[in-house]
């Protein structure tokens, strides 16, 4: 491939959901050091369609962006585009989700075996064989894995799951029934795990309303976890509203997609097939640790 000034790149983003709590930040990270870099950087929000998504990776092929990137949403529906942005010898990142057609995948740790053990972890190690209420989130790849592997570590250290449930939409507000009617099935629990903050934040918000306080250094109570590192989730942790998080790190992640990218078409660089990044479990011991997505 021939190299190609920096000032005349133009990068191509499929970003699955803008307003959500650790992918629109992808997409931050992504402009910042594009920005840095002196090119050009499109992002199409999907808004957690998979057809739409399909649809604006066609629209980036058409324009002829240098590159494209896309947090994948419907591996089986992504894959004919994704072969067709190969087919135009226009480099491919995804996130979340490994694609035959990629130059490189960005993964995420907390999507993987280890967050999901060091979750169980954290739980078994306060409360040994704790009663633990699962809140899922939507079927895309990357956030399934998620629950999945917490599930399988969970059944190794002999948590009792009373109940799991999806959140597909995501967000607090389609959250808050979801773990209200499972707090009435099951009132009895000592844990809630959840997939992501905003759900985190509605199992609290739950919670209180009900007088039941959440765990933390300090006092007992049910444990509250989520993952993403979102700023409101760090300032419940702070206010003893949830117990811990996950910081998900994603204005790296879109920072390292951009690096990636200029190995590959500026400095004809063959980048790894999978880059990881990792997580922070932050709690009320280590909060004042953590540092803001926009101070990154």
């Amino acid at each position: 491939m021939e190299p190609r000034e920096r000032k005349s790149i133009h990068i191509g983003e499929s970003c699955a959901f803008a307003d959500g709590p650790a992918v629109g930040p992808i997409s931050t990270g992504q402009r910042q050091r594009a920005n840095e870099l002196g090119w050009r950087f499109t992002s199409l929000d999907a808004a957690m369609s998979p057809e739409r998504q399909v649809e604006h990776l066609a629209r980036l092929i058409e324009v002829g962006v240098d590159a494209i990137t896309s947090f994948t949403l419907d591996a089986t529906l992504a894959e004919p585009v994704y072969l067709r942005i190969a087919a135009a010898s226009i480099p491919l990142v995804t996130f979340g989700s490994a694609s035959p057609s990629a130059a490189v995948t960005v993964r995420q740790h907390v999507d993987s075996a280890l967050c999901g053990a060091d979750a169980v972890e954290y739980i078994a190690r306060r409360v040994p064989r704790a009663r633990v209420l699962v809140v899922g989130g939507p079927p895309i790849p990357a956030l399934a894995a998620r629950t999945r592997h917490f599930l399988e570590a969970a059944a190794r250290a002999d948590l009792e799951v009373v109940a799991h449930e999806d959140n597909v939409g995501d967000v607090e507000r389609t959250a808050r029934p979801i773990v209200k009617r499972l707090l009435e099935l099951h009132p009895q629990v000592d844990a809630i795990w959840c997939f992501n903050d905003y759900t985190a934040l509605a199992a609290a918000a739950e919670l209180a309303r009900r007088g039941i306080p959440a765990r933390s250094s300090k006092r007992g109570g049910v444990i509250v976890s989520g993952i993403g590192g979102i700023p409101r989730a760090i300032d419940a942790i702070r206010n003893g509203r949830m117990t811990f998080t996950y910081d998900s790190r994603p204005v790296d992640v879109g920072r390292t997609a951009m690096d990636l990218i200029e190995r590959m078409i500026v400095g004809e660089e063959r980048p790894p097939r999978e880059v990881w990044i990792d997580f922070t479990r932050c709690d009320l011991e280590n909060v004042n640790d953590y540092v803001p997505w926009e101070e990154c």
